[in-house]
């Protein structure tokens, strides 16, 4: 355990930015144009497994459930050489557009185990019209198909990512039942909600860097 006499304990933010070949690294990219896409289907969302829930199950559990999704997409480090510890907020800029006027973005931190367990560690979401806030002056679609920059709020957590582990971001655009999935045409979920499939496209180039922000601190010897 360590004891804090402030949160934040000072930590320095580092960034872990999102590379085309699904590799997690602090060396910004350098190409001059790189991205990912998929197509989001509201009556395909992606189930939820884990994370900060109330009324079901809830905590780290596994993510490998989910398996392998066009429309859900991971982000790895190579394996940990040392120790990398957190405390404080987490964040991801993920530059993003939509070929739409609504969707929604969802990002995972996850720590990978050696023997392949990925325990979510913070998760949330963005519903792109509300992405400037949720007052009605504030709500606004997308342009689609044209790129903004979207910062997802993680909230804050205190982990060490051992020796041996990888860290890990997740990127889809559903989590069901924890949220409502969004019918991709700007108005609200529902039962009778006419629903359309999404073309989101994620960039990770050297003028759009998508990143995940780590408030990494130093251990004590």
């Amino acid at each position: 355990w360590m004891m804090f006499g402030d949160w934040p304990p000072a930590p320095a933010p580092v960034n872990y930015y999102l590379h085309e070949n699904g590799s997690l690294s602090t060396k910004a990219p350098k190409d001059g144009a790189a991205a990912r896409a998929y197509n989001f289907d509201p009556k395909k969302p992606v189930q939820t497994i884990g994370g900060a829930n109330l009324t079901f199950d809830r905590g780290p559990m596994d993510q490998r459930p989910i398996g392998k999704r066009a429309d859900y997409m991971r982000f790895e480090t190579p394996v940990l050489e040392h120790d990398v510890a957190i405390a404080g907020p987490v964040s991801v800029d993920l530059w993003a557009s939509t070929d739409g006027p609504d969707t929604d973005f969802m990002v995972k931190l996850v720590d990978v185990y050696p023997d392949g367990y990925e325990a979510i560690v913070l998760d949330s979401a963005l519903r792109t019209k509300f992405r400037n806030g949720k007052n009605a002056a504030d709500i606004a679609t997308m342009t689609p198909n044209a790129p903004e920059k979207l910062t997802i709020d993680l909230w804050d957590t205190a982990i060490t990512f051992e020796k041996g582990h990888r860290i890990a971001v997740h990127v889809t655009s559903s989590n069901s039942p924890r949220f409502d999935v969004n019918p991709n045409t700007g108005a609200d979920p529902g039962p009778n909600a006419k629903m359309r499939v999404a073309r989101n496209t994620v960039f990770m180039d050297a003028s759009r860097p998508s990143a995940l922000r780590l408030p990494v601190i130093t251990l004590p010897e």
